[in-house]
């Protein structure tokens, strides 16, 4: 995380019409002379600040004879569905030290943490921890003695992110990625099933949201219901949909899972182009019970809304929260990581954090500038998409 500046100025894909990537690059490079709020490049700090920021800056293990607790940066646990070794990528493998793993890197004026899940290194005889899956959570109870629901009332969170990637061979090179470990019973559900261990692609993985909510970004309340967001390419989805940030399903779908879609027009997602999606994304979301519900199992609805790269309108989604959670009762949890038991994917995380209440984005002023051009270039591509699903 940075003091002054926070912005690395990074090579710009600008495919046509994909996203609204290009009316921004102007307020990216403006952006690089304006001092920076404490957490967000193109979005102001709410007022009164983030009830808590994870800032990249840290990769403490924690202590992992008491469920991983002080993790990170101090605030988080890694216990249940984690599996981390407490290493990073790269280096020479062996005990303590499996494929992939998580490790807080440094580009120009940005710190970031990269999180890299191989599949399921257990399935080619590397005991557990393995590192085949991550799963961070903090209590928001720390901040909140008496919170209650916090997806039903309304949260808003907001994350930096992008879908990594490496050109390093040198596996000693600390942004070196690991090669790819399958997993051998249930395959990668998105992805062509790999049979061999195999080099990590270069043009990165994402990842998929599971039925229990559980994605590379996910809120959970009371122990029972959850809510998840990751970023993925167009090979993670499913029925042609194309990539970018997904979501728990819309309804009516039968499960919230997005590798469980009944039809493309069940799946809930702000559509990127994959090399869009390794460049930095910064995403404001705001969460808030229906009191309706829907699907097989009556999953409570949500209504989500989505502000990207510096636009305060949003794109407004209803979609069906888990029915069970990670992290028992009370169970107010903030969560992130990689982890699908199968899955494999990478991401870096610049900035991830939360506060009670539903609350409008205010854009920092050079990203203002550019943010009704993008409203205008998503919506186009938004509609685009609705025909091309439908024809």
């Amino acid at each position: 995380m940075k003091n002054s500046l926070r912005l690395t100025v990074h090579p710009i894909c600008v495919p046509p019409i994909r996203e609204p990537l290009a009316a921004l690059a102007a307020a990216v490079l403006l952006l690089a002379s304006t001092p920076a709020a404490r957490a967000g490049v193109l979005y102001q700090d709410p007022t009164g600040g983030w009830d808590l920021i994870y800032t990249g800056d840290a990769a403490a293990c924690g202590d992992v004879a008491n469920l991983g607790i002080g993790a990170l940066d101090g605030n988080w646990q890694h216990n249940q569905s984690d599996k981390w070794d407490c290493s990073a990528p790269g280096g020479t493998l062996g005990p303590s030290n499996a494929p992939g793993g998580i490790v807080s890197l440094t580009e120009g004026d940005t710190t970031y943490l990269r999180l890299q899940d191989t599949g399921n290194p257990k399935d080619w005889s590397i005991p557990d921890p393995s590192n085949r899956r991550f799963y961070f959570g903090h209590d928001m109870m720390t901040e909140h003695p008496d919170l209650t629901s916090p997806l039903t009332h309304g949260i808003t969170i907001s994350f930096r992110a992008r879908i990594s990637t490496s050109t390093a061979t040198d596996p000693n090179d600390p942004f070196f990625l690991d090669e790819i470990y399958p997993d051998l019973v249930d395959n990668e559900p998105e992805f062509p099933a790999l049979t061999e261990i195999t080099p990590w692609p270069a043009v990165g993985k994402g990842y998929n949201v599971k039925d229990d909510a559980k994605g590379m970004f996910t809120v959970q309340e009371d122990g029972a219901h959850a809510m998840g967001f990751a970023l993925a390419l167009d090979i993670d989805t499913i029925d042609g949909v194309g990539g970018g940030l997904i979501m728990d399903n819309a309804p009516p779908a039968n499960l919230p899972g997005t590798d469980h879609v009944g039809s493309p027009a069940q799946q809930n997602i702000v559509p990127f182009s994959d090399a869009s999606l390794t460049q930095w994304h910064e995403f404001w979301i705001t969460i808030q019970g229906t009191g309706t519900t829907g699907g097989i199992l009556n999953y409570p609805i949500y209504r989500v809304d989505v502000y990207t790269d510096g636009v305060t309108s949003p794109t407004t989604f209803m979609a069906e929260g888990s029915i069970g959670a990670e992290f028992p009762a009370p169970g107010q949890f903030l969560c992130f990581g990689l982890p699908s038991e199968s899955s494999f994917g990478a991401v870096d995380v610049d900035f991830y954090a939360y506060k009670l209440g539903v609350i409008q984005p205010v854009p920092e002023p050079a990203a203002a500038a550019a943010g009704l051009a993008a409203v205008a270039s998503l919506s186009l591509l938004s509609r685009r998409r609705g025909l091309r699903s439908r024809s």
